[in-house]
């Protein structure tokens, strides 16, 4: 309902009415990506209305979900659940990546309404093997070189909470390295690999060091968590899986001692995702190391939280290492 209606406010005029300018002192860069402010869309929805109101709110750029080979329904309903987790406000999610599969996506992600806006716009791709993720790739990747927008950037999916496993490529780091220089060999474009908060600090710090050998590189460190329904107070009968993907305020310690590991360790330039929902969490990160921050759950919940922050960061100097540096 709530993307339906969605839907029409932003086919309308109205739509202008939530319209937000992003003051210009507090825009970050990825190589040669713009982002007018370091808040982004993390890769969890392909429906247009959705990643244009967050473009109006203010946002800096934007992830499509993750885009499989072929068309798949995901996971039996019911698969979303708010939830509550140590205390706190939390989703658990089994979606198991729906997706209409490349050949559809591959007519419709250059929308001209989200390319007006000139800001960076990612594209996750997955896959259930390397072969899966090099073929929608290419079939990606042949509209992206002849695009004349020129802030696509791609991110390579290497977890799957929402799988039976928890996990997908994110377990054969040799494979994973393959892919990477694949991919390198056939495009200059930005990589982000989006790593699992389920893999351990000697995992992230092995595909830290992969990505130090590629060029033009980025990590994200963060998706949602695998938890049992029964962690959560679910029952059988209000999920279709014993599990699914936690996300929401519980995740923010982990993402912020995640973000100080890697800063610590390497030189890379770091997205930081999960929990994070506030002002002070956003400084929190970025001042650790993160050069942007992804949002998921409070995109959903309260989306008008984005020009808030947005308003409070331009009045801060967090934020001046960054635009020094390209």
């Amino acid at each position: 309902v709530g993307d339906k209606i969605n839907h029409l406010l932003m086919n309308s005029p109205f739509k202008h009415l939530f319209k937000f300018s992003i003051p210009n002192n507090i825009g970050t860069y990825l190589y040669d990506l713009n982002f007018p402010s370091p808040i982004v869309a993390a890769s969890f929805k392909d429906d247009i209305s959705a990643l244009l109101q967050w473009q109006f709110v203010g946002i800096g750029g934007i992830t499509y979900k993750t885009v499989l080979k072929n068309p798949s329904e995901g996971n039996k309903r019911p698969r979303i659940q708010e939830v509550n987790y140590d205390g706190e406000y939390a989703l658990l999610n089994s979606l198991g990546l729906p997706t209409k599969g490349v050949d559809n996506f591959v007519n419709y992600f250059e929308h001209e309404k989200l390319l007006s806006f000139s800001r960076p716009i990612g594209i996750s791709i997955g896959g259930d093997s390397v072969n899966d993720y090099i073929k929608v790739f290419e079939s990606i990747n042949s509209r992206v070189e002849s695009s004349s927008f020129n802030q696509f950037f791609y991110e390579i999916n290497i977890s799957c909470p929402n799988t039976d496993d928890g996990k997908c490529l994110s377990d054969d780091l040799h494979q994973l390295s393959f892919l990477l220089t694949k991919i390198r060999s056939l495009s200059s474009k930005v990589i982000v690999v989006k790593t699992s908060p389920d893999s351990n600090e000697s995992e992230i710090l092995k595909i830290c060091e992969i990505l130090s050998s590629v060029e033009k590189s980025a990590i994200n460190v963060g998706n949602t968590r695998y938890v049992s329904i029964e962690s959560v107070g679910l029952k059988q009968n209000h999920f279709s899986k014993p599990g699914g993907g936690l996300s929401g305020y519980p995740l923010f310690n982990d993402t912020l001692e995640r973000v100080k590991l890697i800063n610590d360790n390497f030189q890379i330039p770091i997205i930081a995702t999960g929990g994070i929902g506030n002002y002070n969490q956003v400084k929190s990160v970025i001042n650790s190391g993160a050069r942007l921050i992804g949002m998921a759950s409070q995109l959903v919940t309260d989306p008008f939280i984005i020009p808030q922050i947005n308003n409070k960061l331009s009045h801060e100097e967090i934020l001046i290492y960054q635009r020094h540096e390209s």
